[in-house]
């Protein structure tokens, strides 16, 4: 359970609000976790908006990254990444006229496309499956893995990873036509046994669900919806859902086979694919929950990849004074991010703009050995244990390092703790240690 101010009522969103065109925009050359792509123009070069500016040249299914402006390029620039890194990005100025915006939208007829070209499609325009808030990566990725491992379900949950974030919610119950227009779309080229709804206890979106199985058409594939207690966590990751759907259908499937068979999408990204591939518009707005302390409203804002933090936080009524600190894909396993210049990229969900009020009055970088994170712990292991052994060489005995295998990587660690350490990257580090 969550204490009240984790998610304030005043802050509660409805429905998904345009933001302002950015003058300028800063587009990133790594739009995916593990991709960047290189860039197809230069400085002094004019851009239509939706023109790729940048792709992946070594050969992998990465999605193509595209202006979401016409302009003017100003130049390939350093700049800080949301993830907390520093990166490349292309710096565009708006100048010229739309391609997309505001204008009458022409529907494409997708169903009479194979398998493979829709695919091929969803690469082409750009779509990133934001299913894991730490993860981007290309959707035509994720559903080629999905084919090949012959895949026989897809699960789309319909909810927030990070209790934090009401990106997700708020699409599924404000544009749930857009949700299954996506899902749609993927059981076109999947044509899975099963396609599994997953979604909170007290939305209402079990009735659209039900509407929307006798609708189908095709009776070969079972759509079912699966409940969950979104007041828990962690509770929207691949192998919570994978462990509830089996409790729910009483499945003698391991959880990790079902994980393995099955592709994993969010509502987001099922949004975004259908307003993509049915106007055959590339992705150059994404879905963003701005708020915080420092913000006089909050919003899911659809805003340009590029804009700036600061911008979207401006239409919001931004009290600069008051930030203590900016925070980016939800508080519980989200970055830490320095500046307001940093730019929106296409797995970016949620932006939250803490008060210095807000933050415990602890010297960064000192564990005071209080144990908060051990017990939040859904794994039971010891992160500021493991902490120590990182970065102040203390000997630990190794059944404590071999138990970062049993990280759930849901970032519980760094919320519990007062002084902010960076507990779930540290004991990440050494899970990957353990499985190379």
């Amino acid at each position: 359970m969550f204490p009240d101010y984790v998610v304030k009522k005043k802050d509660q969103v409805q429905s998904v609000t345009t933001a302002f065109l950015p003058r300028t925009v800063l587009i990133p050359l790594k739009q995916e976790s593990e991709v960047l792509c290189s860039p197809l123009v230069k400085k002094g070069d004019k851009v239509q908006e939706g023109q790729v500016i940048a792709e992946d040249t070594s050969g992998s299914e990465s999605a193509k990254i595209h202006s979401s402006i016409p302009g003017l390029v100003l130049g390939i620039k350093n700049c800080a990444e949301p993830d907390g890194r520093n990166g490349c990005a292309v710096e565009i100025q708006l100048n010229g006229q739309f391609t997309h915006v505001g204008k009458s939208l022409k529907t494409y007829d997708w169903q009479s496309w194979g398998a493979s070209s829709i695919t091929n499609r969803i690469g082409a325009l750009g779509i990133v499956n934001t299913f894991s808030m730490r993860n981007g990566r290309s959707l035509s990725t994720d559903i080629k893995a999905a084919l090949d491992k012959q895949a026989t379900i897809v699960f789309a949950r319909l909810f927030d990873e990070d209790p934090t974030c009401q990106t997700d919610s708020v699409i599924a119950n404000s544009n749930f036509e857009k949700v299954q227009k996506g899902v749609e779309i993927i059981k076109k080229i999947l044509n899975p046994e099963e396609i599994v709804f997953a979604v909170a206890k007290d939305s209402n979106l079990q009735g659209k669900i039900t509407a929307f199985k006798s609708e189908s058409e095709d009776q070969d594939t079972k759509i079912t919806a699966v409940a969950f207690d979104t007041r828990t966590y962690p509770i929207g990751t691949k192998e919570n859902i994978a462990t509830r759907y089996k409790k729910a259908t009483k499945s003698s499937t391991g959880e990790r086979k079902i994980v393995r068979k099955s592709l994993f999408i969010d509502a987001t990204t099922l949004a975004v694919l259908s307003n993509a591939l049915i106007y055959n518009i590339p992705v150059e707005r994404v879905y963003v929950h701005v708020f915080g302390d420092c913000l006089k409203s909050s919003a899911v804002l659809k805003a340009c990849v590029g804009a700036s933090f600061g911008s979207l936080a401006e239409q919001l009524g931004l009290e600069t004074k008051k930030i203590g600190k900016i925070i980016v894909n939800g508080h519980l396993n989200g970055f830490s991010v320095p500046s307001l210049d940093t730019p929106i990229t296409k797995w970016v969900k949620s932006v939250s703009f803490i008060a210095k009020t807000d933050l415990a009055d602890y010297s960064s970088g000192f564990c005071m050995g209080c144990g908060k994170c051990s017990d939040a712990c859904p794994a039971k292991i010891y992160p500021n244990v493991l902490y120590g052994y990182m970065i102040k060489s203390i000997k630990v005995p190794q059944d404590f390092i071999r138990a970062s295998l049993l990280c759930i990587e849901c970032g519980v660690c760094n919320y519990a703790c007062p002084t902010k350490l960076p507990l779930a990257e540290i004991v990440k580090i050494l899970k990957d240690r353990q499985n190379a």
